[in-house]
């Protein structure tokens, strides 16, 4: 065989086996790619299912309470049989302190089946833009869960002028990143001797022990929860909690308002 042909003889053998490469393993061509996406577009995902806001509203109807790391070991499994509807676990105070329970109650009260909130103990001296961002790196909320509670009842003894401005801030930080009305926590008294009018957009957890109905301070109209006892015996808590209820006369749709959705949650990067 001369060198012409056994160069066009290799030449035919290499384009043949190109040919197949191109093809595939099983001879078929690769189907197109589809023209309507970009090259790079990630997978599609199925959302989640929408939240059950009206479901959750009549958890909340059922009652609960709130616990931090004070009311000691607790039993979730004894909490569910007791039939509370919902719980609220203190997650911070000021700029510096977690509850040293926290990371243990918030998985668990999810995986217990009730429904969870959780709540920042609002220090009057300190910053109130640290204190925002110090919850917001601590409380993932998910969808179902319970809007934040800020709780101020305590005026320190170094507090500035101005503590309704900076109460403000912290509200409207914590509203912007989560995307849901925070809730106020507060009893009366304090309240009307420290603060203003003007909160009565947002919803309200007031305190007060011992009497038929809650006094509202001033700015609301009503009040949405009501800590009605304090220490209380629970079934499952090892040194008792606070008792909450949700306001007989509101309509599901008020407390609706209160569970974080998923058209609701946001999630931004810290400032």
């Amino acid at each position: 065989m001369s060198w012409i042909a056994r160069f066009h003889r290799r030449a035919f053998f290499l384009s043949l086996v190109a040919a197949l490469l191109a093809a595939g393993c099983d001879g078929e061509p690769a189907p197109p790619a589809d023209p309507s996406l970009p090259a790079d577009a990630p997978p599609a995902v199925t959302p989640p299912p929408p939240v059950d806001t009206a479901a959750i509203a009549g958890r909340v109807h059922q009652g609960g309470f709130d616990v931090s790391w004070h009311s000691g070991a607790i039993d979730w499994p004894a909490v569910v049989a007791d039939g509370p509807g919902f719980v609220i676990l203190k997650a911070t105070e000021g700029v510096d302190l977690k509850d040293a329970a926290f990371d243990d109650h918030w998985p668990a009260v999810r995986e217990a089946g009730l429904v969870r909130g959780a709540y920042h103990f609002y220090v009057t001296e300190d910053d109130p833009q640290e204190q925002a961002r110090f919850f917001i790196a601590n409380v993932v909320l998910e969808p179902g869960d319970l809007a934040p509670v800020v709780d101020v009842e305590v005026l320190g003894h170094g507090t500035q002028p101005g503590l309704a401005d900076r109460l403000r801030t912290f509200i409207g930080i914590v509203e912007e990143h989560y995307g849901v009305r925070p809730i106020i926590y507060t009893s009366p008294k304090f309240w009307d001797q420290h603060l203003d009018d003007t909160f009565g957009g947002y919803p309200l957890w007031i305190a007060e022990y011992g009497v038929e109905a809650p006094t509202v301070p001033a700015g609301w109209e009503t009040w949405t929860l009501w800590q009605w006892m304090g220490d209380a015996d629970v079934k499952g808590v090892e040194k008792g909690a606070d008792l909450s209820r949700a306001h007989p006369e509101l309509a599901d749709a008020h407390l609706e308002a209160l569970v974080v959705g998923r058209a609701l949650t946001r999630s931004r990067p810290l400032m």
